[in-house]
Formats: C-alpha cells, structure tokens, sequence
C-alpha cells in the first residue's frame, strides 16, 4: 500500500512541478489539478477537510458576528493543513538537476528529476502520515 500512496504522490510533485515552472513563464494553471494529496490522505483514513463548514469569524471576534448558514467551531472540525504543509515541505527540500545538451541551434537546458531521491523523500512524507494518523485515532492531534 506504501509504494502505492507514494506513486501517487509522486505524480502530485511532477504535477507541481510542471505548474512551477509554467509559472515562471508567466503561465498559471492552479485551477487544474489532480489532487492526489487529498487522495492519499482519504485512503490513510484521515478525515475529510471540513473547516468551510464553520464560522471563523465568530472566533476572531470573541463571539460578536455570527453567521447563521455556519457551524460554531466544534470538536468535528477537522483541517488538513497542517497534513498539506508537511507534503509542500517536503518538496521543497528537493531540487532539479539540470542537463545540458548541444543541439543544432545551441545549448539546450532541461531539468531533470532524480526520482529515487523523491521517492525517499516521498516515503518519508508517507511515514510521518501513518504516525500522524495513529496520533489522531488516539486524541492525540488537534
């Protein structure tokens, strides 16, 4: 199941990092993506981001503005976050190599992925998933 969450994930970094550099050239594709992060977390167990559901406003103004259509911030709220921050970390810590290559009309620079270094990196991210989730089956996150 391991190799198979990281399979996923790694298609979410090669998914990023095209969207990275398509955005260096001044294109943004944000709007069209596979989540797979979101996918992985499903199948570990974590539940469903569920904090639009809820009235942040109420929190910040010490109960003054409520919202009606919103839930008051309960112990069924549930954010990602912080499960989506770890992965993006993770991923930053990695860089692409570049390869040079002489053609016809010059230099060619293409970057490269090491992919045995994202897989090792992706495990380690899948890793600290399980552990989380074992954390938050006994009470023990927020």
């Amino acid at each position: 199941m391991k190799e198979h969450l990281i399979n996923l994930l790694l298609e979410e970094y090669k998914q990023q990092c095209l969207f990275d550099e398509l955005e260096k050239r001044g294109i943004q594709m944000d709007k069209i993506c596979v989540n797979n992060r979101d996918i992985v977390l499903d199948i570990i167990g974590f539940p469903r981001d569920n904090t639009l559901q809820y009235d942040f406003d109420y929190i910040n103004t010490g109960g003054d503005i409520l919202n009606p259509t919103k839930k008051i911030p309960d112990n069924d709220m549930f954010c990602r976050d912080w499960l989506i921050d770890n992965f993006y970390d993770s991923i930053e810590k990695l860089k692409q190599e570049q390869r040079v290559s002489v053609t016809n009309n010059g230099l060619k620079i293409e970057e490269e992925i090491d992919e045995n270094a994202v897989r090792a990196q992706l495990a380690q991210h899948v890793d600290w998933l399980y552990k989380e989730f074992d954390k938050y089956k006994k009470g023990e996150t927020e």
